[in-house]
C-alpha cells in the first residue's frame, strides 16, 4: 500500500506540474525561481533523463516499461522487506511512469513524441530536468544507500529469524516423535497387562 502511495503521488506531481508549464509557457521561455541557483526554463527532449541520448523514444520505452514491470513485480513479493527498499524503488518506479506518459502522449509541434524539462541549475552547468526525473535520482541515490548499509543488517536478522524458525520447527517435531513414542510405550504395557488378564481369567 506504502507503495502505491509514493507512485501515484510522483506520478500525479510530475504531471500536474508539466502540464503548469506547457499550459502557462512557451518552449524556450524561461524565468528566475531561486536566484543563482534555479531557473524554471520550459524545455522539450525526446531522450532519456536529463535529455540524454536525444531520438532513442522507442529504446526508452521499452527500458521503462520492462524496469518498471519488475520493480512493481518486486515490490509485490518483497514489498514488506523493509521501507527503505520500499521507498526508493517507488520513486524510480514513480518517475518512469511519469516520463514514460510523456514519451506517449506529449507532442511537440512537429508531431514527435517529448518529455517536459523545465528545472534548470544556475550554480552548475548541468541538464534541464522534471520532476520525474527527480524521483529517479532520489531513488536510485536511496536505493545504493540502502544496499550499501541496510541491506547487509536486513539479511543477517532475516537469516536469524529463518533459523530460529527451523530450530523451533526441529523441537516441536523432537516433542511430537518423543510424545508419539511415550503414547505407543503406553500402548504396548496397556496390550501386556490386557494379555495377562485374559490368561489370569482362562
Amino acid at each position: 500500500m506504502l507503495a502505491f502511495f509514493i507512485i501515484f503521488g510522483a506520478v500525479v506531481l510530475d504531471q500536474f506540474t508539466k502540464f503548469l508549464v506547457r499550459l502557462y509557457m512557451n518552449v524556450g521561455e524561461s524565468f528566475t525561481l531561486i536566484p543563482g541557483i534555479m531557473n524554471i526554463t520550459y524545455v522539450e527532449n525526446d531522450g532519456a533523463a536529463f535529455g540524454m541520448l536525444d531520438n532513442a523514444r522507442w529504446v526508452f520505452l521499452i527500458i521503462s516499461c520492462v524496469a518498471i514491470t519488475g520493480i512493481v513485480w518486486f515490490l509485490r513479493k518483497h514489498g514488506s522487506r523493509h521501507p527503505l527498499l520500499t521507498v526508493p524503488l517507488s520513486f524510480i518506479a514513480g518517475g518512469g511512469i511519469g516520463n514514460m506518459i510523456d514519451r506517449i502522449f506529449v507532442t511537440d509541434a512537429n508531431g514527435t513524441n517529448v518529455v517536459t524539462d523545465f528545472f534548470e541549475t544556475k550554480f552548475v552547468k548541468f541538464a534541464v530536468f522534471n520532476i520525474a526525473d527527480s524521483f529517479i535520482t532520489v531513488g536510485a541515490i536511496l536505493l545504493g544507500f540502502y544496499i550499501i548499509f541496510i541491506e547487509p543488517k536486513v539479511e543477517k536478522r532475516l537469516k536469524s529469524a529463518a533459523a530460529a524458525a527451523n530450530a523451533a520447527a526441529a523441537n516441536a517435531a523432537a516433542e511430537a516423535d518423543t510424545d508419539d513414542a511415550e503414547a505407543d510405550e503406553y500402548d504396548r504395557k496397556d496390550n501386556g497387562e490386557n494379555e495377562n488378564n485374559c490368561t489370569e481369567n482362562r
